[in-house]
């Protein structure tokens, strides 16, 4: 997707699928390359590229983040974290972001319940929530931000809801952040 920041910069954030047989360390290689590649093309027209990590893409588990953050050329990639992606995937976005502070471009803020089983349905490995619901440590990603001096964007995202509206999911996350976290949305 494209977005614009503040400044009127134009990012484009890319993300991947992952195979359906077994990853490869070519398969980080190969990401990374197409990547840099169009991060060069994309710098050329002053559009930033960014790295979405995602559930069911290579960049899944924290090591696969790893992988790719380590192959790609910092120069045309950032990262756009998704926390709750992360989190999923069996990595602490506290210490991602301690990682790749000056290489996140923006971010994801969702959380997440795992398992979770939704009014009337069948028990799934995770889902999405609005923010303070699940088990991402929010108050300590921001501490995190805060150390690392970010300045960037930080996207509320909820990717469905259950047994309330929209508008009132994103409720529930505009008081979690205003209250909870002390920060202005």
């Amino acid at each position: 997707s494209v977005q614009t920041d503040a400044s009127d910069r134009v990012n484009l954030q890319v993300t991947d699928a992952r195979p359906k047989r077994e990853v490869t360390a070519a398969d980080f290689k190969r990401l990374a390359y197409v990547m840099t590649e169009l991060g060069k093309r994309t710098a050329d027209i002053g559009i930033t590229l960014s790295y979405h990590n995602h559930m069911n893409s290579l960049g899944e588990a924290p090591q696969e983040v790893d992988a790719i953050m380590d192959a790609v050329d910092p120069r045309y990639v950032k990262l756009e974290l998704d926390v709750a992606h992360y989190q999923q995937g069996g990595g602490d976005p506290v210490k991602a972001i301690d990682k790749y502070a000056q290489r996140i471009l923006f971010l994801h803020l969702k959380d997440v319940v795992s398992p979770f089983t939704p009014p009337g349905a069948e028990s799934r490995p995770y889902e999405f929530v609005e923010l303070g619901r699940g088990k991402v440590d929010l108050p300590n990603v921001f501490a995190a931000l805060d150390r690392a001096g970010y300045k960037g964007w930080a996207i509320i995202e909820l990717d469905r809801v259950y047994g309330r509206t929209p508008k009132e999911a994103a409720a529930i996350s505009k008081q979690f952040v205003e209250k909870t976290l002390k920060r202005k949305v």
